[in-house]
């Protein structure tokens, strides 16, 4: 009845597990790891720049990430600025912000579509999301928030910072 239960099967090495990578943002360190068929994953530890993407005009940029501003699944990785799939990050590009205001000026019914895109950007604010697993390939990739993506994450900021005050 209330003995302890014997093991089914023996520990199996396809079941062992990694210390996370919990990558950070500063200066670049990468390691590479052999993983199971001889391959090779790179686990980032710290990055401080991704390529990017401005999905409606298809546009891919170098940026500097400065921090992270929002994380759907925990406010610790926010608070640590843990860098994984699908955080918010607040990124910096001279290129990025050049091409929209161009884009702007030259076509003045863009500006109209997406006002909200193009007010963060002068003000500096450019918001990107994590596509890409930093801690298993090495590198963050992302697109920048547009339209209605972009309003509910400031949304979403706004509250945050009038909780902290």
């Amino acid at each position: 009845m209330g003995g302890k239960k014997r093991t089914y099967c023996k520990k199996r090495k396809h079941s062992l597990a990694r210390q996370t990578s919990s990558t950070r943002i500063g200066e670049e360190r990468i390691k590479s790891i052999r993983v199971r068929g001889g391959n090779e994953k790179l686990r980032a530890l710290r990055l401080n720049n991704g390529v990017f993407t401005i999905k409606s005009h298809d546009f891919t940029f170098d940026a500097k990430i400065l921090q992270v501003v929002y994380h759907p699944t925990s406010n610790e990785l926010m608070r640590t600025n843990t860098l994984t799939k699908s955080a918010v990050l607040q990124i910096e590009s001279p290129e990025a912000k050049q091409f929209i205001e161009g884009v702007g000026s030259k076509e003045p019914t863009v500006k109209e579509l997406d006002p909200f895109f193009f007010e963060s950007n002068e003000k500096g604010n450019l918001y990107a999301i994590v596509t890409s697993r930093p801690g298993q390939v090495g590198k963050a990739d992302g697109y920048v928030l547009q339209g209605n993506e972009l309003q509910f994450y400031v949304e979403k900021l706004k509250k945050k910072k009038s909780k902290a005050i």
